[in-house]
Formats: structure tokens, C-alpha cells, sequence
């Protein structure tokens, strides 16, 4: 899929993020689809920015992402981190995701 493909599939996942009452501070994409290197089997990696993580669990995290994914039916792989979880960067995600743009926010 091509750049204008990935931008507005993200779009739609913000529009339905905010549907799960999470209001995105920013978006990453990061991967193959931000380095433009990506196949046809590939699918979208974000990291999802919200204060709205807080206080929420990570199964919970996954049922938010889970149901934005199920609006957007499109191959997403998505990660939940709170603004301070993404300034602290223990993580490999971040590390990995640290060269990839904000596309959203």
C-alpha cells in the first residue's frame, strides 16, 4: 500500500481511537510502512500517546487498541504507551519506534 494509504488508514484509527474515549497526544509510525520499505503482506506499526493510558492496565490497553483496530479493519499493530512510559523509553518498542515520524497529534 502506498504512503497516502497508510496516512489516511491512520486517520481512521485516530477517529476511532477517540470513539474508545482515547484522545491520542500522538501517533508514531514506525517499520517498514514509515521507511517506505514495505510489502504487500506488511502491516502498520504505530505507538499510540495518550494520557488517557493511565491508569489502565496492559490487558485493558489491548481491548481499547483491539476494538480501534476492528473499526478500522485494516492490518494494524499497535502498541499503548502513556506520555511518560514513552519519555522514560525502557522499553525495545520505543527504542525501535524512536526513529519512526508522528504522523498524528
Amino acid at each position: 500500500m502506498d504512503q497516502a494509504t497508510v496516512l489516511k488508514i491512520i486517520r481512521e484509527f485516530g477517529k476511532a481511537l477517540e470513539t474508545e474515549r482515547i484522545k491520542p497526544q500522538k501517533i508514531i509510525l514506525f517499520g517498514s510502512c514509515s521507511t517506505q520499505t514495505q510489502r504487500p503482506d506488511s502491516d502498520i506499526d504505530l505507538v499510540v500517546i495518550s494520557e488517557d493510558f493511565i491508569g489502565k492496565g496492559y490487558w485493558e490497553r489491548i481491548d481499547i487498541l483491539a476494538a480501534a483496530i476492528c473499526r478500522v479493519f485494516e492490518p494494524i499493530e499497535a502498541v499503548a504507551m502513556t506520555p511518560e512510559e514513552w519519555e522514560r523509553g525502557d522499553s525495545l518498542i520505543v527504542d525501535y519506534a524512536r526513529s519512526g515520524q508522528v504522523v498524528y497529534g
